[in-house]
């Protein structure tokens, strides 16, 4: 490969990659919808709100099918009602989770054909930046989620969100009731440990094709 376009080349799969597997991570634990089943009866959500855990579970359910790409494009909870502020939320919430799917669909083939024509021209040098900044991520926002979780919580949705429609009000929009703080918490610590796996099968990938390639030449 040139050597003037490689390292274009590695920032532009670096990108690439890491924005594959922060997407995909993030769609996954999205839809793993029994992960909310289970922290529900661990804090025992029906006690704790006054709803059952059936609807507090068919109304997640429904909020979860709605910020899907394939989702209806108008959300309704058949048990709760709703403000105006809080159909905006959503929608924006929406729109991001949307455009998280799109990306890691686009993504996914471009990292393979990334790796494969890499593999080829003996560019891959990416894999270790791609380590490098999913290291990095996951150290910083893993160590201030340990340390400051609120804090956390409320930066990410003032960089997310142009206004604070997300501070519901539950005598309004009362569905917040059954969104405790610890699912939030658990699906942070998931994304990350999902981005943790990307970050070692780039590791084996990386010693397997460049270390390889750097025991011969020392040969």
């Amino acid at each position: 490969m040139n050597k003037t376009l490689k390292p274009i080349y590695n920032a532009l799969m670096t990108i690439i990659c890491f924005t594959f597997f922060l997407c995909a991570a993030t769609w996954l634990v999205l839809s793993l919808t029994p992960i909310y089943d289970v922290l529900a009866k661990a804090v025992d959500i029906a006690d704790q709100t006054g709803y059952s855990f059936e609807i507090c579970q068919k109304n997640y359910n429904i909020l979860i099918e709605y910020n899907m790409f394939w989702g209806a494009q108008k959300l309704v909870f058949p048990d709760f009602i709703m403000s105006e502020h809080g159909e905006i939320h959503f929608m924006e919430v929406k729109n991001i989770f949307v455009g998280m799917q799109i990306a890691a669909m686009v993504c996914a083939p471009l990292t393979v054909l990334g790796y494969l024509y890499g593999k080829k021209k003996g560019a891959l040098d990416w894999l270790k930046w791609v380590i490098i900044l999913a290291a990095a991520v996951i150290v910083t926002f893993g160590t201030w989620i340990a340390i400051d979780w609120m804090g956390f919580f409320v930066t990410a949705h003032k960089i997310l969100f142009t206004n604070d429609y997300w501070l519901f009000d539950p005598t309004t929009d009362p569905i917040i009731w059954i969104l405790p703080d610890e699912l939030f918490l658990v699906c942070a610590a998931l994304i990350l440990a999902l981005i943790v796996g990307g970050l070692v099968a780039c590791g084996v990938l990386y010693k397997k094709n460049c270390g390889k390639k750097k025991a011969k030449a020392e040969k």
